[in-house]
């Protein structure tokens, strides 16, 4: 009779003493799915998980993986379309154009008007403008043409637009200076090299903060001082573009 009365107490609405065995299998699967995941997480690679992620920053905008920082356009076109705007300001008559040439990643131009010349040459972490001490400068002054103006100014419009710390450097041949205004070839090459820079920061607004200067003298030939056409290539400046990557 009692037994029967138990029974009967269950089938009315008493509590199932296994009813916890429902709740236990289902945090269990969710215990198990969530470790899988891990697991397979943990085996994919960078590229892996941006392929998986894309449906979701392309959707919400809350996951992204998007790298910081500028974006620089080829070191060809840069130096090309600088390359061209040098080209018109030196060359102001068509006659006046003696060649053109491109070589081995190095553009060059020379006028017949000058004994020097200009050449644009990459380099694997930016370019460098070369301008022949004919180009720019009297014989042992550090004065800049007044003709070469439109060249610098050209030049100062490109490094306030692109993001490069510049180096303008100074050169001369080992023929000692016979001068009252320098001393010495290293004090002519610095007091041009920081003549260029003047230029640019009071005329071109371009900020010192990414400027430099240096003069070398005879130190850094790029030919033998034993001949004249090799003496006319040692005496340059030098506008060396280095790319910033924290910019």
């Amino acid at each position: 009779m009692s037994e029967k009365k138990n029974r009967k107490k269950n089938s009315d609405g008493g509590t199932d003493s296994n009813s916890w065995m429902v709740t236990f299998s289902d945090l269990s699967t969710l215990l198990l799915t969530f470790f899988v995941l891990l697991l397979s997480m943990a085996s994919m690679d960078d590229l892996t998980l941006k392929s998986l992620f894309h449906t979701f920053t392309s959707s919400c905008g809350v996951m992204t993986f998007k790298e910081m920082g500028e974006i620089y356009r080829p070191k060809e076109t840069l130096i090309d379309g600088l390359y061209d705007r040098l080209r018109d300001s030196l060359v102001v008559k068509k006659e006046e154009q003696s060649d053109i040439t491109a070589e081995d990643g190095v553009l060059e131009l020379r006028l017949k008007d000058a004994s020097g010349a200009v050449v644009i040459q990459d380099l694997e972490d930016g370019f460098k403008i070369v301008f022949g001490q004919e180009v720019l400068f009297e014989s042992g002054s550090a004065q800049i043409k007044p003709q070469m103006l439109p060249v610098l100014e050209r030049v100062g419009k490109f490094m306030r637009t692109a993001r490069y710390q510049v180096y303008v450097d100074g050169h001369t041949d080992n023929v000692p200076i016979r001068s009252r205004a320098f001393a010495s070839n290293e004090a002519l090459s610095l007091a041009r090299a920081y003549g260029i820079i003047r230029y640019f920061v009071k005329e071109e607004k371009v900020s010192a903060r990414y400027l430099a200067l240096g003069g070398y003298g005879a130190m850094k030939p790029v030919a033998s001082n034993d001949q004249p056409s090799g003496r006319a290539k040692n005496r340059r400046v030098e506008l060396i573009f280095k790319n910033q990557t924290y910019f």
